[in-house]
């Protein structure tokens, strides 16, 4: 529902500005996710194969672990942990915090430094990780092959799967270790591109599937649906949560707008919150790698597996290859949404609450070891910050899992 009547005062603290900015954030304006390097995003066969596949342990190489081991529904698609580390099921080190996967569809890079530029690539990736799920793509084309279920339902959307089981008894992978890349390169160029096409389309299945989770609504979206139609909002809101909504968009006082706006509440951009580390064990530069991997993901947007024209893969064609200085330590704008339902926070899971994030960001660290960061200081007293706590508490839901499947 688009914002009308903005002449109209039904709350007569809100000035023109703040309705207006208000529209901008309403969640219906949510337009439907396009991916043109996935033809299969909305046939809803590839969702419900997509949606068996996420929630399956035999895609792991111990088949203990699934998408869902680190996705829970139960927790908006998070594991409401600093890193998966901590779960006891990862093969290995990883790093950095679980993003939810709600809304996850409309953002054009995936993961945090943006590695990946779709959904069913970045599918792929947990998939082979050693740090994860340490399977292989020829594992993956097997499990479809036997599985009998799994197969009628791959062939009835991609047709006749061209492998043999004898074909696929060894676990091979361009990603695992130096004998399953050795097995991989022995292949032939016909069989490694037969074994791509079944893991690629595995990918865009899954993929299809996590595009039905939309952000569900929240008291704030109850808010701004009231104040669209002219309607009192007197009970919705809170003062301190309204007192908060208003610092939220308020660029005097706070910057937050400029990264965390729309309907998700992100630009889906990159920013260098003074969040890396550019010294010591867990050295992690943020999107400067990212960018590399990208365009050399053989399944990204422009890659012989994905449905797109070329012309449609502009986020590519335009992303600057050579001067990537500015991307150091820049990290994924995060979607506000359920945030206060998904802590821990920051691409490391460094913060466990929202006010620590909020202190963070009210008295930003010198700009080494974190050099050129973006943050520019909060202007905020105690009650401002517990009123802007209060605002993104707010935006939760009440409703952990909205898939329209």
């Amino acid at each position: 529902m688009l914002f009308a009547g903005l002449t109209a005062c039904t709350d007569p603290e809100l000035s023109d500005r703040e309705r207006r900015i208000f529209a901008s954030l309403q969640l219906d304006q949510l337009k439907d996710a396009q991916q043109p390097s996935n033809q299969y995003l909305n046939d809803q066969r590839a969702r419900a194969l997509g949606k068996q596949l996420f929630h399956d342990v035999r895609l792991s190489r111990t088949q203990t672990m699934s998408c869902a081991s680190c996705h829970k529904p139960e927790l908006f698609y998070t594991d409401g942990l600093p890193t998966p580390d901590d779960n006891g099921i990862n093969q290995g080190s990883v790093t950095r915090n679980t993003p939810t996967l709600l809304g996850s569809a409309w953002n054009i890079w995936q993961y945090w430094d943006g590695r990946r530029d779709s959904l069913w690539s970045q599918a792929l990736t947990p998939i082979e990780a050693p740090a994860e799920m340490a399977s292989t793509r020829v594992a993956t084309a097997r499990l479809i092959l036997q599985d009998d279920k799994y197969r009628n339902q791959y062939e009835a959307l991609f047709g006749h799967i061209p492998l043999s089981l004898s074909e696929l008894t060894i676990d091979a992978s361009p990603m695992g270790d130096s004998t399953a890349k050795r097995e991989w390169y022995e292949f032939s160029k016909p069989l490694q591109h037969k074994i791509n096409t079944v893991f690629a389309n595995t990918g865009k299945t899954i993929g299809a599937w996590q595009s039905t989770l939309r952000p569900p609504a929240s008291r704030f979206d109850q808010f701004l649906e009231k104040l669209a139609n002219n309607e009192s909002t007197k009970d919705i809101l809170s003062r301190k949560e309204l007192a908060g909504a208003r610092l939220f968009i308020n660029d005097k006082k706070t910057q937050c707008l400029e990264c965390h706006n729309g309907p998700l509440m992100t630009n889906g951009n990159f920013h260098n919150v003074a969040s890396a580390t550019f010294s010591g064990d867990n050295l992690d530069f943020g999107r400067t790698f990212g960018v590399q991997s990208a365009l050399l993901d053989e399944f990204n947007c422009q890659g012989r597996y994905s449905d797109a024209d070329k012309g449609e893969c502009k986020h590519l064609q335009f992303l600057n290859r050579s001067n990537i200085s500015h991307t150091q330590g820049a990290f994924k704008t995060p979607t506000l949404r359920n945030v206060a339902n998904t802590a821990p926070y920051f691409h490391d899971g460094r913060f466990a609450s929202l006010r620590e994030v909020i202190l963070h960001y009210n008295a930003p660290p010198p700009p080494i070891p974190n050099p050129q960061h973006d943050l520019r200081r909060f202007i905020l007293n105690e009650k401002e910050i517990d009123n802007l706590v209060a605002f993104l508490q707010s935006l939760n839901s009440t409703e952990p899992n909205r898939s329209s499947q």
